[in-house]
């Protein structure tokens, strides 16, 4: 199962840097957060999720596709 971004899907610069973000951001949860904070973070983190199941969705139809072609040649 490949997850980086890359066409081969091998982690990329990109992919570190999220991780690492992520990383930190886990780390300043500690702190003391009003409800507003809580809030956006919340909103931040949801966005950032749907951005990568998207990818993942897009990523999984072309590869439906890929599949699909490569059934259609053998069948004949």
């Amino acid at each position: 199962m490949k997850i980086g971004s890359d066409e081969n899907g091998e982690f990329t610069f990109i992919d570190i840097v999220a991780i690492a973000s992520f990383l930190v951001s886990l780390q300043n949860l500690d702190e003391n957060l009003t409800q507003n904070d809580k809030q956006d973070l919340q909103n931040e983190l949801a966005e950032q999720l749907n951005k990568v199941v998207t990818e993942i969705h897009q990523h999984l139809e072309e590869q439906d596709n890929k599949i699909d072609k490569i059934l259609e040649v053998i069948k004949r």
